[in-house]
């Protein structure tokens, strides 16, 4: 006869959403965990150069040549009218993308997790004046996806520190209601109840 856990891991297989969701959840928590390596820049980073810079497209071919992984440096100019730098390609300066790559720019140097030293990245810019902003700048000039990277390690933490406290103040609260029982039990009821009404009362 099954366990219950293989019971539910066939039940879990036959359902491809959940699955689907399950590996997505997974790569995420990934990320976050070497959110330094996948990273291409330094959460603090900035590139006075760069403010307000669009997403950089990861090309693979100039002129109708396949040359690999590659993004257009950009160049700028001032808006007379608003003083804003406005960006555009410059298609005759070409940055190769690097894949497991290690420093040889601004930005690389890291500290794994407050601990280790460390400026090898999944994948980075060429070196020198040479970048990749995936999803562009910010009024600082510092990389967006960087700084998303780096923060879902925040957001993802939070959410699994929140699952855990429910499940070990379950048990225990579970277990203190059902071991007395009796008065204790319908209190520790009611309270549960009242609680779990709190997100469904209307707030406007």
């Amino acid at each position: 006869m099954a366990s219950q856990w293989r019971l539910m891991w066939w039940k879990l297989r036959r359902h491809k959403i959940a699955v689907v969701a399950g590996i997505f959840l997974l790569l995420l928590y990934l990320i976050a965990v070497f959110a330094e390596f996948v990273a291409p820049y330094d959460l603090e980073h900035r590139d006075r150069r760069s403010l307000f810079a669009p997403p950089q497209a990861i090309h693979l071919f100039h002129e109708g040549e396949f040359i690999g992984p590659f993004t257009y440096r950009f160049k700028s100019q001032r808006d007379p009218d608003t003083l804003q730098l406005m960006y555009s390609p410059d298609t005759e300066k070409i940055d190769r993308v690097r894949f497991l790559c290690s420093g040889g720019y601004r930005g690389s140097e890291y500290n794994f997790w407050g601990l280790v030293k460390g400026d090898v990245h999944l994948f980075c810019p060429a070196g020198g004046r040479a970048t990749v902003f995936l999803l562009g700048t910010d009024r600082l000039g510092r990389d967006v996806f960087s700084r998303i990277v780096h923060g879902s390690r925040i957001s993802l933490s939070i959410g699994l520190i929140g699952i855990i406290l429910s499940f070990v103040l379950g048990i225990a609260i579970g277990g203190v209601a059902g071991f007395y029982g009796g008065w204790v039990d319908n209190i520790i009821q009611r309270i549960i109840e009242v609680l779990k009404s709190f997100p469904r009362l209307p707030l406007w």
